[in-house]
């Protein structure tokens, strides 16, 4: 069992992890001579300057209803080591996650201060200690989302200035992702551990767990926790280990950062665990399947090596719904397996097991598979042609080079005529390609270029976009690339992010990107840019229910056009059902009851569907009950004597949305 080192945050803040706090997460504002925080005890301010404290400031407020500045407090210097402790005893209660400091490291902190280093004491961003300093001032008479403007007057030579106005709402700040990196399900006490980059990763976290499967709300746990630092320096170990899990009850878990004032800000991701001894085993990850010369390639993500991992074990069926057998095992270092006993054209389905010490991962999600005697490869990427010295010069990249054999090069002269082939075979490089076309010297005018893939059996690839090149000499050899590969990912249920390949380090000629946007999917785009930005992502807030098109354009330093990207729609994003809890049978004379709870959000379910499946057979929906309260059942009467029935339920609202299903019980009918 590790050991969870517990570092209260005043100890953290002077041993190497103040340059944490210094990013987005604190929202800092290091512009100005004061900025603001809020925080759930008050609208906390502190100021930049350590001649500000040393002067100590008469602190005026003006609300909206107030005519004028009205005085709220005072900031002034400590006397002493011991008046600068007894400060700092006064305000530690302010803050969660605070304990006062050691007498010996206040008269460390007391030299400093009245040193020639006074100014390090900014960075700290303690709000204990700058209180006690007099750098800092709490507001605790401010009311949730009003507007204040504040005043501040020094006490030596009356000297005053005022701050922009400030809303005052608790903020919420963003940390770096936490992302769980050990599960371990322990003997007795499950220990757990998530990672994040130190540049903003959360200062102070709150533990969060519940039974798995219930529909109880995450209660915050009071256990063992705390972070390291990694040897570089550049990320940040949480640690928890759980002294108050029982054996035998699975548990789910998750992390809530806050920052030094203990506002909470993003979660990290959840783990489940079942206490008792046996490891937790990951899944196997992004699991695909490719058609090769001799079969079908199965490769996934390579897995961590955690604990005693055995085998990997590859199934297989010829049906999605079940007999799926064992065609494989593999060493746990493998990441791909090409399976040759198969048919042409034929439809495989697969799934993967990781086998640990005493239990099995869940299978992975299925993946389907045809053996076509071919390879089907993706199309070049990023084509771009420029005019040179010796003639047409091309490039493009292409990242994964399995099967592969090299690319062809097609050319045209004219819009009206076919492409023709202008390349022998170009062998293949990860990456970035070339080719020249010397030919292009003959004459001046327009080329039209593009490129395909050849693979290992002589197959073609789709073509890439075609370019087309100015020739011989000519001021503008190319012409402004239009953005390509535009993805969208949703950031929150609102928030979502558009990115595309970035251009601007590609070409010296695009110096920014125009982005355009609208609301209903017919009509054009209006002539306006919504966005003009030199950064190859964009972000936008969609409500419940939106849907919006966007498209992008290309601008040089003329502000010359490209042509628009492909318009990519974004639709809100819709939350699935929660599978049904606690599901369980019991035997009837006329048969098997299914009884289910709801997961207390019956209003938004309209039916729950039912499925049951036998040791040797496929699974298949028996029933399908409409919602009529927070418990429900079935009565299945098809059922003989003798036989053990595997079931799980499903919910489905009122869209016609189907939720994961139920863990799966079993009964055997007498």
């Amino acid at each position: 069992m590790k050991c969870v080192v517990v570092k209260p945050v005043w100890m953290l803040l002077l041993t190497g992890l103040i340059s944490i706090l210094g990013g987005r997460a604190q929202q800092r504002k290091d512009s100005g001579p004061v900025y603001f925080t809020g925080t759930a005890s008050g609208l906390y301010m502190e100021f930049n300057e350590v001649t500000v404290a040393r002067m100590g400031l008469t602190v005026m407020r003006k609300g909206k209803a107030d005519t004028d500045y009205i005085p709220v407090g005072k900031t002034t210097r400590p006397t002493s080591s011991a008046d600068f402790h007894r400060r700092m005893s006064e305000a530690v209660d302010l803050f969660p996650g605070y304990s006062l400091p050691a007498l010996e490291l206040t008269d460390s902190l007391w030299q400093v201060w009245n040193g020639e280093d006074a100014a390090s004491l900014l960075g700290a961003r303690s709000p204990i200690i700058h209180l006690a300093l007099g750098l800092g001032f709490l507001d605790t008479g401010v009311v949730t989302s009003q507007t204040y403007l504040y005043q501040f007057v020094s006490e030596t030579d009356g000297a005053h200035f005022e701050s922009e106005r400030v809303i005052y709402e608790r903020t919420l700040p963003l940390f770096s992702p936490m992302k769980s990196t050990v599960v371990d399900a322990g003997e007795s006490r499950p220990h757990l551990e998530w990672q994040s980059d130190r540049a903003n990763g959360a200062m102070q976290f709150d533990v969060w767990r519940r039974i798995s499967g219930s529909s109880a709300d995450f209660e915050k746990l009071l256990t063992p926790s705390g972070m390291v630092v990694n040897a570089k320096g550049d990320s940040l170990t949480y640690l928890v280990t759980d002294t108050t899990a029982l054996s035998g009850v699975r548990y789910d878990y998750y992390l809530s950062g806050r920052d030094v004032f203990g506002n909470p800000g993003n979660p990290s991701d959840t783990v489940t665990l079942q206490v008792g001894g046996r490891r937790n085993i990951e899944a196997a990850f992004n699991v695909q399947t490719q058609a090769v010369d001799n079969g079908i390639r199965l490769y996934w993500e390579p897995l961590e090596q955690r604990y005693a991992l055995q085998n990997i074990v590859i199934l297989r069926s010829a049906v999605y719904d079940g007999g799926y057998e064992t065609i494989a095992t593999v060493p746990v270092t493998d990441t791909a397996y090409i399976d040759p006993d198969v048919l042409g054209g034929k439809n495989y389905y697969y799934q993967l097991l990781i086998q640990g010490e005493a239990n099995f991962s869940q299978a992975s999600p299925r993946v389907s598979g045809i053996y076509q005697g071919i390879v089907k490869l993706l199309p070049p990427q990023n084509l771009e042609g420029k005019d040179t010295h010796e003639g047409g010069r091309l490039s493009w990249y292409y990242a994964d080079t399995t099967n592969l054999r090299g690319f062809y090069v097609y050319r045209t002269l004219s819009t009206t005529l076919p492409l023709e082939q202008v390349s022998g075979l170009l062998p293949p490089t990860a990456g970035l390609n070339t080719y020249i076309d010397s030919a292009q010297l003959a004459a001046d005018g327009h080329a039209y270029y593009t490129v395909a893939a050849v693979s290992t059996t002589q197959s073609l690839s789709p073509p890439a976009d075609i370019i087309e090149v100015l020739r011989t000499g000519k001021s503008e050899a190319v012409r402004l690339t239009a953005p390509s590969q535009l993805r969208p990912l949703w950031l929150t249920d609102t928030t979502v992010s558009i990115t595309w390949l970035d251009l601007l380090a590609r070409s010296d000629k695009v110096m920014a990107y125009r982005i355009y946007r609208k609301d209903a999917e017919e009509g054009e785009f209006e002539e306006k840019a919504w966005l003009e930005t030199d950064m190859n992502e964009v972000v936008d807030t969609l409500s419940s229910g939106k849907q919006r098109w966007y498209t992008i354009r290309s601008v040089d330093a003329s502000g010359a056009l490209s042509a628009p990207s492909p318009v990519v729609a974004i639709a809100s994003q819709y939350h699935r059902p929660l599978p049904p809890g606690n599901v369980r049978l019991v035997v009837s004379d006329d048969g098997i009851v299914v009884n289910w709870d709801t997961d207390g959000e019956s209003s938004k379910i309209h039916s729950y569907r039912i499925y049951r499946a036998l040791v040797n057979g496929g699974t298949e929906t028996i029933a399908e009950v409409e919602s009529t309260g927070e418990q429900l059942g079935y009565m299945d009467k098809a059922v003989k004597s003798g036989n053990r029935y595997y079931y799980y339920v499903s919910s489905i609202d009122e869209h016609g949305i189907e939720s994961d299903v139920s863990e799966e019980v079993s009964i055997t009918m007498p």
